[in-house]
């Protein structure tokens, strides 16, 4: 589970290492149902809570823990759009503005993230890693190989687009050697 290990270096001097591992590990284990049923007022509840649990700082991350690691996908898209509509912001813009020297927060912000949209969480993965000065081989590696076959094509698109240059090109610009071919051919790129 990719999302959140750049942030576990970081929290020596973390408070809530506790809740940070309760949250890696469930969003990494939980069964979670898959359906595409929508419950509004379950929505509308846990976008309470949420909002509670972000504006409190010290708020209540049982049930944020809880809620994130239990409901399906649709199920949360819900409850953020819920809780973006009450807010007049959306919950991972609330994260980031209020609470960026927070482990726990930075966490559950890039959770949610990838929760609502994976793919243009992994285009930014990629774009950060490509960025870098020297080219961030491990994050690089890892989208480029957990996503191959699942929906790589989409990422490539959204790297066109957010970018006007074609991943597999900037993959051959920044790589060398056999890591190149091998990224290019998971990119589905013939010489």
């Amino acid at each position: 589970m990719y999302i959140l290990h750049n942030h576990h270096h970081h929290h020596h001097h973390c408070v809530n290492v506790v809740e940070f591992e309760q949250l890696l590990v469930g969003l990494v284990s939980s069964f979670r149902y898959e359906g595409d049923e929508i419950n509004a007022r379950l929505a509308q509840s846990e976008a309470n809570i949420l909002h509670e649990t972000v504006k409190e700082k010290k708020g209540n991350y049982e049930e944020a823990i809880r809620i994130l690691t239990t409901r399906s996908k649709t199920q949360l898209v819900a409850t953020f759009n819920r809780y973006r509509d009450e807010h007049a912001i959306s919950i991972s813009k609330k994260l980031l503005d209020n609470q960026a020297s927070d482990d726990f927060y930075k966490a559950l912000h890039t959770a949610i993230r990838c929760i609502n949209d994976h793919k243009k969480y992994y285009e930014k993965v990629l774009r950060n890693a490509i960025k870098k000065v020297g080219t961030d081989e491990d994050a690089l590696s890892r989208v480029v190989v957990t996503r191959a076959e699942k929906d790589l094509r989409d990422i490539k698109e959204l790297y066109y687009k957010r970018n006007s240059v074609h991943l597999e090109d900037a993959v051959a610009k920044e790589t060398s050697g056999d890591y190149k071919k091998f990224l290019l051919t998971l990119l589905g790129k013939q010489d």
